[in-house]
């Protein structure tokens, strides 16, 4: 289970990309989808926390753990 802090501090990640990877932002951006690099990047992030039910700007704990059948 993961304990979120809700608050609106901000950090610094530096992630190392691959060509292909950093290729495909461009062309999101290049297109108009989004933005900027940021806002791809913190869109995917958020759909990977909806796709584990994760919701980092609620006050629960995380992802409830699944039943077992």
């Amino acid at each position: 289970m993961c304990l979120l802090v809700s608050n609106a501090e901000k950090k610094r990640f530096s992630v190392t990309l691959t060509n292909a990877y950093v290729e495909a932002l461009n062309c999101l951006v290049e297109v108009g989808i989004y933005l900027d690099h940021q806002d791809a990047i913190r869109d995917a992030l958020r759909r990977l926390f909806q796709f584990h039910g994760i919701d980092p700007f609620s006050e629960n704990e995380g992802p409830a753990t699944p039943s077992e059948p």
